[in-house]
């Protein structure tokens, strides 16, 4: 069993903190407890996408599951998230829109359901894309990275979820 630390990006718009409370507590119940959680971010380039959807202000937030997880759950996870991410929306919009990922010691895997060039089919319509390769002491964006993922204040957030991995994982050995 390969066993990696499991992640939630969370954009969320700010009027509906209710929603992002809610889906907080649901990951915990769903997925697992939460050991570390970013502060809020804004990018003004997520609302430029997801603000027709979602409406503004937008704020986005990183985690990680305190439990190391099988890489091979990423794909209900995801599957899972999308449906919370529905029973949040308001109007047929979503609130909140989660995306669930996993690090280990080299990189950091985020799901998606798009299809594009640098995606690997996993199954159930699901892709997994690298996003940070760690390489040189630390999370290196490729060319294909979001924007949001390249800033040195996200990279380092995952930085410390990966000292934490690297702590869980050899507590299990």
């Amino acid at each position: 069993m390969d066993l990696a630390k499991f992640t939630f990006s969370i954009l969320y718009n700010e009027n509906y903190k209710d929603n992002l409370k809610r889906a907080l507590e649901e990951i915990e119940r769903r997925f697992g407890k939460i050991d570390l959680i970013s502060k809020e971010f804004y990018f003004d380039f997520l609302e430029n996408y997801y603000g027709k959807e979602m409406g503004k202000p937008l704020k986005k937030l990183y985690l990680s599951l305190r439990d190391l997880k099988n890489k091979g759950q990423l794909v209900d996870i995801k599957l899972e998230s999308m449906e919370l991410e529905k029973e949040l929306s308001v109007k047929g919009n979503r609130t909140v829109n989660l995306d669930p990922g996993y690090l280990d010691e080299s990189q950091l895997i985020l799901a998606s359901h798009k299809r594009r060039g640098a995606r690997i089919y996993l199954s159930k319509g699901i892709y997994a894309e690298i996003e940070l390769l760690y390489v040189y002491g630390g999370f290196r964006p490729i060319y294909w990275t979001y924007r949001d993922y390249r800033d040195v204040r996200v990279r380092s957030f995952f930085e410390n979820i990966r000292k934490k991995f690297l702590k869980d994982r050899k507590n299990l050995l």
